[in-house]
């Protein structure tokens, strides 16, 4: 993803448009309620908000395929640009149109009809049928939820355009060829931000979100070229607006704009929160202007869809030996001088807490601002010593894994490092789960039910199925799909592929260090329940079954039709 290199130079603005607003009033244009927040085509002249909202650009690599899609179609083709609301499809298909508008047929939102009483169904039947006529190519912007309503209430005219979108949204193929003389257009190319996610795993990458930083460096870095610094110089040296600036300063620390960037990829994974590119600029707009300084606006503020998920994530919620005796002392205005010395720092920055400590919820607050430093080196660095508090353990464990089955390829070396997962970790868990209501049963016996006071189980083993492993392609980073077979004296069995997601990644690892499901777990739990309801429909199979009541145990195995038992205590 690289940022647009058509930088606005300040020579290109006029000097009293410079002086008439304020950095408060620049960074106005990143709120979604904001008249920028969705481009559209227009005559009207350019004014300093446009040229701001145009210097935050920044490209990302489906606008780069785009482009080079662009250069290629032939007069009887068509672009579905797809999505979600406020992802940025309006933004590229708009800077498209400027260039392309006299040599393709665009349709920039197919949300629209073209008359007060058609619906978007009939306004898409519509486009299709003048599309058809015209010699340009076709490039249409469209949601995904309409792309679906289209391909089941489309006209029966189009019913082979109907046929290859749902191509599209059952296989996720990118271009279908036509192979029905029927249709007018002869390819259909589809290109969907989903497939490009702005979060991810990477060896190479700094960070989980290449594109992310570039919007929060765009948007803080400390040069002239930078509009919003250029606004924001004169405050500095005036003092105006003082929390602005400090939430300003703050966000221009490369190792803040990463924390927050790790609690949006937790909201992704943990919530199944998709970040689009309005939310995340509004998400800034809250950050920035909001009513708190920036630590605080992070983990509250109801109204913003973001801030809504990720105050599970506050870390003043947080109960370590450390955190709670720093909260302890805090509010009781106990002595320390170091602590003294680091409000002094801050304060130079423009963050203020109140010297007698007396204002209620500042404690919280100071725990944020440390969690929000926490790789950051400033003044005494009191804070670092809460650093070990706010390790993110579990989200880098699962990147790990994550990483080893997408780089997975059969080879020992591979295998061995994925190996504890499945021994140590999901193996482990699901037995642990499984036998729960049957302490006494002993290693490799999987427990089948209680009929009275009787228990019954089987002798299994459960182990990773690495050949599968190898051939299965790792596409989201939402989870990752694991594979496991089962075997007993008859032979064995293969399940059926388990996703794993963060939310039953934790689930399982709590499993393995005591922690007793509730039902608060819901949505994990299913997707244990799963895993379980497959080993049992295989263990039910097994030809010896152990029983035990009252203390004691005993087998039964059907040997030459002939049942044997052995055992009894």
């Amino acid at each position: 993803m690289l940022v647009n290199c058509n930088r606005i130079q300040k020579s290109q603005i006029k000097h009293d448009d410079m002086s008439t607003i304020t950095l408060r009033q620049a960074l106005g244009v990143l709120a979604k309620s904001s008249p920028f927040s969705v481009s559209t085509v227009s005559e009207r002249p350019k004014d300093i908000y446009d040229e701001l909202k145009a210097y935050l650009y920044v490209e990302q690599d489906i606008e780069k395929d785009f482009k080079k899609l662009l250069t290629s179609l032939r007069g009887n083709e068509v672009i579905f640009l797809c999505g979600s609301s406020g992802d940025g499809k309006s933004e590229i298909l708009t800077r498209a149109y400027e260039t392309y508008h006299n040599k393709f047929r665009f349709h920039l939102d197919a949300t629209h009809s073209f008359q007060p009483h058609q619906s978007a169904i009939e306004a898409l039947d519509q486009l299709f049928d003048e599309a058809i006529a015209d010699p340009r190519p076709l490039v249409l912007g469209i949601n995904i939820g309409m792309l679906a309503n289209f391909a089941k209430e489309g006209a029966s005219r189009h019913h082979y355009i109907r046929t290859v979108i749902e191509g599209f949204l059952e296989r996720g193929y990118r271009s279908f060829d036509r192979d029905d003389d029927s249709c007018a257009f002869e390819r259909f190319h589809f290109l969907d931000f989903e497939q490009y996610p702005k979060f991810q795993f990477s060896q190479d990458a700094e960070g989980y979100s290449e594109f992310v930083r570039h919007l929060f460096s765009r948007l803080t870095q400390q040069d002239d070229s930078n509009l919003f610094y250029l606004l924001a110089k004169p405050q500095m040296q005036s003092g105006a607006d003082a929390q602005v600036l400090a939430n300003y300063r703050l966000l221009a620390m490369p190792s803040v704009q990463e924390v927050i960037i790790t609690n949006l990829f937790k909201a992704r994974l943990y919530k199944d929160q998709f970040v689009t590119t309005r939310a995340l600029l509004d998400l800034l707009h809250h950050l920035l202007l909001g009513p708190g300084y920036l630590f605080d606006n992070l983990f509250s503020g109801s109204d913003n869809e973001l801030v809504a998920r990720l105050e599970e994530f506050d870390p003043a919620l947080l109960h370590t030996r450390a955190l709670d005796q720093f909260v302890l002392r805090y509010e009781l205005a106990l002595p320390d001088p170091e602590l003294d010395a680091f409000l002094q720092t801050l304060a130079e920055l423009g963050i203020h807490f109140s010297a007698e400590r007396e204002t209620a919820g500042e404690a919280a607050s100071m725990i944020r601002l440390f969690y929000l430093l926490q790789h950051q080196s400033l003044g005494n660095d009191y804070h670092q010593q809460f650093s070990a508090d706010f390790a993110e353990s579990l989200l880098n464990s699962y990147a790990q894994v994550w990483m080893q089955h997408s780089d997975y390829d059969g080879s020992n070396e591979r295998k061995l490092a994925l190996r504890p997962f499945y021994m140590n970790e999901l193996i482990s868990a699901v037995f642990r789960y499984a036998n729960r209501n049957a302490p006494e049963l002993e290693k490799g016996e999987w427990f089948l039910g209680q009929f009275g006071s009787v228990k019954l189980a089987a002798s299994i083993t459960i182990k990773a199925d690495f050949t599968r492993v190898h051939f299965e392609r790792v596409e989201k980073v939402s989870q990752f799909q694991t594979f496991i077979k089962v075997a007993d004296r008859q032979g064995e069995y293969e399940l059926k592929p388990i996703a794993i997601n963060l939310n039953l990644f934790e689930l399982i690892w709590r499993l393995n260090r005591g922690y007793c499901p509730n039902k608060y777990d819901k949505n994990a739990i299913v997707l244990l329940d799963e895993i379980v309801d497959q080993i049992s429909e295989v263990a039910r199979r097994s030809p010896i079954l152990k029983f035990y009541e009252s203390g004691k145990s005993y087998s039964a195995s059907l040997d030459d039709g002939m049942i044997a038992v052995s055992g009894v205590i």
